[in-house]
């Protein structure tokens, strides 16, 4: 039995399709079935060479993993057969942060990120390196959407959750308050939906993007309005329209930056309400810079913070909340592994509506 793996050989061009031996088990770890594997923006960067210092040549890219257990280490706390999603970030396993599951804070630096520095989920089977990095999947969660949660959904919750506290203050003394999301991708319509699971009700979500049809996915989401940024609107009229669209405070108490380029950081800081929180998450402007008046961002109060995913906790929390079926993943696509690259090419032209994944 042979498993096929996609492998980077060049960046910016076609893997390189691979047949090798089925893998074993590491110690302590396991090897997944691979069932589904979303392709995600981070593995357009990846492809691309943008985390070149981080991503080998000969990479098995595909981050976004769910399948059943293959094989596992004896006495890890799962059998064989077992429907698994997995968590990525791998850390160091033995410090006080991976000890609690903030892996992505390991004191060590260490970085066993499964599908970007270590092979993943473009192929018939994964290497876990750690079994504790599997989270169970519930039978009322569909596999196609959990493995989107190790990533996409996991980054949108914990966005949401990062301007929780903020949203609730601002609750508190007003009843007219709003949050505005940007990017009605997959991860933004993930975010509208744990928006309106998380924060206090009566808080307005709002959702802009640059395309109608994602817009009107987004309304589908839950969202309560939406605002066109398209190329032929300039910074004033959104502004403008934003602000109206906020209600009586005239300013968005919260804001998710799905996007985060130069523009889009830029005009939410001018829609920003003061004591208001800017959460930074998406990484489409690379190298770029983003500016704000610095006296006006003090005398403003704002707040910032960026979020790389979360915590495996939360991941174990998110999967318990879409196992209640109160949130419905994005529209989804399914793709043979063999189209995985020509669907990175499509998800980089904003040709994908709502999430793809590879189905093996």
């Amino acid at each position: 039995m042979a498993r096929r793996s996609m492998r980077l050989v060049e960046y910016g061009k076609p893997f390189q399709l691979t047949k090798e031996e089925v893998p074993t088990a590491p110690k302590g770890g396991a090897v997944v079935k691979t069932e589904y594997a979303g392709v995600c923006h981070s593995d357009v960067h990846s492809l691309d060479g943008d985390f070149r210092t981080l991503v080998p040549m000969q990479t098995v890219l595909g981050h976004e993993i769910a399948g059943t257990v293959h094989d596992i280490d004896l006495g890890a706390d799962f059998k064989v057969g077992d429907r698994v999603a997995v968590y990525f970030h791998g850390g160091c396993g033995g410090c006080s942060r991976c000890e609690v599951g903030e892996t992505t804070a390991c004191l060590k630096d260490i970085k066993h990120w499964t599908g970007i520095n270590k092979d993943g989920g473009f192929s018939d089977y994964a290497i876990i390196p750690d079994a504790k990095l599997l989270v169970r999947v519930p039978d009322t969660v569909a596999m196609d959407t959990a493995c989107l949660l190790p990533c996409s959904g996991l980054t949108a919750y914990n966005a949401v959750c990062k301007m929780l506290p903020t949203v609730q203050d601002f609750a508190k003394h007003s009843a007219d308050c709003a949050v505005l999301l940007v990017g009605a991708g997959g991860l933004g319509l993930w975010g509208i939906q744990f928006a309106k699971q998380l924060l206090p009700a009566g808080v307005r979500v709002i959702s802009a993007d640059v395309d109608n049809e994602k817009l009107a996915a987004a309304k589908e989401a839950g969202c309560d309005e939406v605002l066109l940024w398209g190329k032929d609107v300039d910074d004033d009229t959104a502004v403008a329209a934003a602000r109206k669209a906020c209600g009586s405070l005239g300013a968005v108490v919260a804001a998710i930056d799905f996007v985060n380029v130069p523009a889009t950081f830029e005009r939410i800081e001018k829609i920003l309400a003061t004591g208001g929180m800017h959460v930074l998450v998406g990484l489409l402007g690379v190298g770029a810079s983003g500016s704000v008046p610095l006296m006006m961002y003090v005398l403003g109060r704002h707040q910032m913070g960026s979020v790389l995913m979360g915590s495996l906790p939360q991941l174990k929390d998110l999967m318990a909340l879409m196992a209640q079926g109160k949130v419905k993943p994005p529209p989804i696509s399914h793709h043979p592994l063999d189209n995985v690259y020509d669907v990175l090419q499509d998800l980089k032209a904003g040709k994908v509506k709502g999430r793809a994944v590879v189905k093996l």
